[in-house]
């Protein structure tokens, strides 16, 4: 097998090491994927556009170190599942969860079902890529428990 193929096997034993984080979004209509895919242009970072949840969770399973991010709008019901389904993973990734406003009243239990950061506001491109890059470093560096979240104000992206 080639050397710069990683491949991701589930194992409690031995979790898988891949050196290059990806992004995994879901969203019905393109925002977030081209903003991201723009944002790491100069970065080895792919970004997985999904237009479904099971979509995602497929792509999940061959991502060993990343992110996800969810446009739980269009499906709350179905991003609440995924996040419920990641609980017992110990190898999950991150979740980041953006929503409309209307949706603001149920960030607690996004957050109580392992989102570390909660969206209902405007955030630029620059600064969700910023927030991945954090995320990325606190994982690198071994800092990040499954329970740790990244406190955001709403609508302003500030950590």
């Amino acid at each position: 097998m080639p050397a710069n193929i990683n491949v991701r096997v589930r194992s409690t034993a031995h979790p898988a090491i891949q050196t290059t984080p990806a992004v995994i979004v879901f969203e019905k209509r393109p925002r977030w994927a081209p903003e991201l895919q723009r944002q790491f242009l100069t970065e080895d970072v792919p970004v997985i556009a999904c237009r479904s949840v099971r979509d995602v969770e497929e792509r999940a399973a061959s991502v060993a170190r990343g992110l996800v991010l969810l446009d739980a709008s269009p499906a709350p019901a179905d991003c609440l599942q995924f996040l419920k389904r990641g609980l017992l993973d110990p190898y999950v990734l991150p979740v980041i969860i953006v929503a409309s406003k209307a949706l603001a009243v149920r960030e607690w239990l996004f957050r109580e079902l392992g989102a570390i950061a909660f969206f209902s506001g405007t955030i630029s491109g620059h600064e969700m890529a910023s927030l991945c890059r954090k995320q990325w470093a606190l994982s690198k560096a071994g800092g990040v428990d499954r329970s740790a979240t990244i406190i955001q104000e709403q609508g302003t992206g500030r950590p």
